[in-house]
C-alpha cells in the first residue's frame, strides 16, 4: 500500500483541519514548475523531440523542468513515419511497455469523503491549477495528467498530488482568441481520442474550425502537427462546433454536431487529411456530438439540445452506413461505457454494441429519475460524465458545483454512493469535468471567470480493481467479418495507452504469428486497426495477455482474455 509522503500529509493534515474559511490549499496558478522556459519554432517542440516526418506548425510550449531520465532516439517506423524511443518503460527490442510518470495511488483519510456541503473544503488534495485556463475533458497518458480546452494542452506530473508539476502547456497557433459568440475563442474539448503508432502517441482535440492533430509522445515537448480545418465548423457552441471525435487506427471520426460526421484519414498522422463528410441526414437527422468506433461498429451521439443515437456499420471506414437511431427527448450530453450510452438527463441508457437495433427512443434499458438526487438534498442538474470500475462520475451543474459518484453494478437499481464536491465558492462554477485516477478525482471547470482544474478524494481505499473486457466486436464467434475488421474492445476502466503495445494486445490467424497495425484510444475503448487487410475464410484470434493491458494506477488485466472470429470470403 503506497502512502502519502510527508510533504502531501503535511498538505492533508492542513485540509483536514474542519476550516470552512480561507484559500483552498496552496490555491496558485497552475501548480509548481522547476525551470519553466518557453520555446517556439518548427513543429512547436524543443530540441528533445525528433519530427518523424511531414512538416509541423510553429506553436508556443511551455515547459517544465525535467523530473526523469531517458534518453530520445529515433528509428524507422512504418510508412515513413519516426518511432520515439527511451522516454518510457520499454521492454524488448526498445517498445514502450511501461508509463514514464507515476499516477499516485493510496488511501485516503476518510474526512475527506462523502463530506456535507458545507465542507466541501476538506475533500481537496492540490491547490488550484491552470487558473485563467480554460479546461474540458482531462485524461492520463504517459503517467500524466493532461488538461484540454480552447484548442490548449497542457501537462501535469501529479506524483506527488498536494503538490503537481506542470510539464508543459502548447496552445494550437490557429488559435483566435477573439472568435466566438463570448469573443474568446472557446473551443470546448468535450471529447479527445490518442493513437499508438509504433512508439509514437498521437493526439486529436477540439479546434475553433476543425481539430488539432499533435504528436504527444513526450509530455514535455509536445508538438502541433497540424489544424484540420473542418467546412462549417467556426467557433460555435452546439452548431458550428465539434462535439466528438474517435481516433481508430488509420481514420478519426469527428462529430461536427449540425455539419455532420467529418471522416479523417490518418493513415500518415503527419499529414492528416479529410476524407469525406456525412450529413446528418445520413444517420437519422441527429447533429454529431460525442462518438466512438468499437471495432466495425461507430456510436454518434448528440451535443447539448438535441437527442439522438446512431449506429453505423464502418466496415469500410471511409463509407460508415447507419444500422439504426433513435430521437429521445433532448439531453445534454452522452457517455459510452460497456455496452451502453449513458444520455443525461435524467440519466438513461440504451445498449449500443449488442445488436444492430438500439430499441426504443422512449424504452431505455434503465433510467435514474431526478428524485434519486433530489431526495439526497441537492438538485440533480448535470452535464458531463466519465466512468471507471463499475462506476459513473456524474458532473452537475452550477451552483452545484462537483460529481456524483453512482454504482453500476445493477444497471436497474443504480445508486448513488458519495458526493464530491467541487469549489462552491464559485456560483457559477461546474468543476463537472473528471477522470478517476486512483482513490482521487481530478476536476475540471470550463466556466468564465476561468478556473482550471482541481484534484480531490473519492475514495479511503487505492484502487486494487484490474481492468477486464466487457464487450469484444467483431464477436467471439463471428463468422464472414469483412476482411477490413478492425477490432474494437469495450473496458472496464480507463487503459494507459502506454500499456497498449503488441505484446499486450495480439491479433493474428489461429496458430500464426501476431500481425501489425495501429492502436486507438479514448478512456475505456480501445481499437486495433490491421495494417493490411485480413486473409478471406481464416479464424482469427485476439489474445489481451494477464497483467498487459494496465489501467491509470498499474493494475493489469488479472486474467488472459481470448476472444475468435472468422472472416467471410
Amino acid at each position: 500500500m503506497r502512502w502519502l509522503g510527508l510533504a502531501s500529509l503535511t498538505a492533508l493534515a492542513a485540509a483536514c483541519s474542519g476550516s470552512e474559511a480561507g484559500p483552498l490549499p496552496g490555491d496558485n496558478q497552475g501548480g509548481s514548475s522547476a525551470g519553466t522556459t518557453t520555446t517556439s519554432g518548427a513543429g512547436g517542440g524543443s530540441g528533445s523531440t525528433s519530427n518523424g516526418g511531414g512538416s509541423g506548425s510553429t506553436g508556443n510550449t511551455t515547459s517544465g523542468g525535467t523530473t526523469g531520465g531517458g534518453t530520445t532516439g529515433m528509428t524507422a517506423g512504418s510508412g515513413g513515419v519516426g518511432v520515439m524511443g527511451g522516454s518510457s518503460g520499454s521492454g524488448a527490442g526498445g517498445m514502450i511497455t511501461a508509463p514514464e510518470g507515476k499516477i499516485p495511488n493510496m488511501p485516503m483519510p476518510p474526512g475527506k469523503i462523502n463530506l456535507p456541503r458545507d465542507k466541501w473544503r476538506d475533500g481537496f488534495i492540490s491547490p488550484t491549477l491552470e487558473k485563467d485556463h480554460h479546461q474540458n475533458q482531462p485524461i492520463v497518458l504517459n503517467g500524466y495528467v493532461q488538461g484540454a480546452g480552447n484548442a490548449e494542452i497542457v501537462f501535469y506530473d501529479i506524483a506527488d498530488p498536494a503538490n503537481p508539476k506542470m510539464l508543459s502547456r502548447l496552445q494550437s497557433p490557429g488559435f483566435d482568441p477573439s472568435a466566438g459568440p463570448k469573443g474568446v475563442g472557446e473551443a470546448e474539448s468535450h471529447q479527445t481520442s490518442l493513437a499508438r503508432y509504433g512508439n509514437k502517441f498521437y493526439q486529436v482535440t477540439t479546434a475553433g474550425t476543425g481539430v488539432d492533430i499533435w504528436d504527444v509522445t513526450d509530455p514535455r515537448a509536445p508538438r502541433h502537427i497540424k489544424l484540420v480545418k473542418l467546412t462549417g465548423v467556426n467557433y460555435g457552441d452546439f452548431t458550428e462546433a465539434v462535439w466528438g471525435m474517435y481516433w481508430q487506427g488509420t481514420t478519426i471520426y469527428v462529430g461536427g454536431t449540425n455539419t455532420g460526421l467529418h471522416i479523417l484519414d490518418a493513415t500518415n498522422p503527419e499529414a492528416v487529411t479529410v476524407k469525406k463528410v456525412l450529413p446528418t441526414s445520413m444517420f437519422g437527422n441527429i447533429a454529431a456530438g460525442p462518438l466512438w468506433a468499437v471495432g466495425n461498429r461507430l456510436v454518434i451521439t448528440t451535443p447539448k439540445d438535441s437527442g439522438g443515437i446512431a449506429i453505423m456499420d464502418i466496415s469500410d471506414p471511409f463509407d460508415p452506413q447507419e444500422d439504426d437511431s433513435i430521437a429521445p427527448s433532448k439531453s445534454y450530453i452522452c457517455g459510452l461505457y460497456g455496452k451502453h450510452v449513458y444520455m443525461q438527463e435524467p440519466l438513461r441508457l440504451w445498449d449500443v454494441l449488442s445488436n444492430d437495433v438500439i430499441g426504443g427512443a422512449n424504452a431505455p434499458i434503465a433510467t435514474l429519475p431526478n428524485s434519486a438526487f433530489t431526495a439526497k438534498g441537492y438538485p440533480a442538474a448535470s452535464e458531463y460524465m466519465s466512468f471507471s470500475d463499475g462506476y459513473l462520475f456524474l458532473g452537475h451543474l452550477r451552483p452545484d458545483a462537483g460529481v456524483s459518484k453512482i454504482k453500476l453494478n445493477n444497471l436497474t437499481d443504480m445508486a448513488i454512493e458519495s458526493r464530491i464536491w467541487g469549489r462552491l465558492e464559485f456560483t457559477n462554477g461546474d468543476d463537472q469535468f473528471s477522470i478517476k485516477v486512483g482513490s482521487l478525482l481530478v476536476l475540471a471547470d470550463d466556466e468564465l471567470p476561468y478556473r482550471g482544474m482541481i484534484i480531490a478524494a473519492h475514495s479511503t481505499e487505492p484502487d486494487t480493481v484490474p481492468p477486464a473486457v466487457d464487450t469484444v466486436l467483431p464477436k467471439n464467434g463471428a463468422t464472414g467479418q469483412p476482411k477490413t475488421s478492425r477490432i474494437g474492445l469495450s473496458l472496464t476502466d480507463n487503459v494507459e495507452l502506454a500499456t497498449i503495445h503488441p505484446g499486450s494486445v495480439i491479433v493474428r490467424p489461429m496458430g500464426g504469428q501476431p500481425i501489425s497495425g495501429t492502436f486507438g484510444l479514448y478512456m475505456t475503448i480501445l481499437n486495433f486497426d490491421p495494417d493490411e487487410d485480413l486473409l478471406p475464410n481464416t479464424t482469427y484470434e485476439v489474445v489481451l495477455p494477464k497483467d498487459g493491458v494496465k489501467d491509470l494506477v498499474g493494475n493489469g488485466i488479472a486474467a488472459e482474455f481470448k476472444s475468435t472470429f472468422t472472416t467471410g470470403p
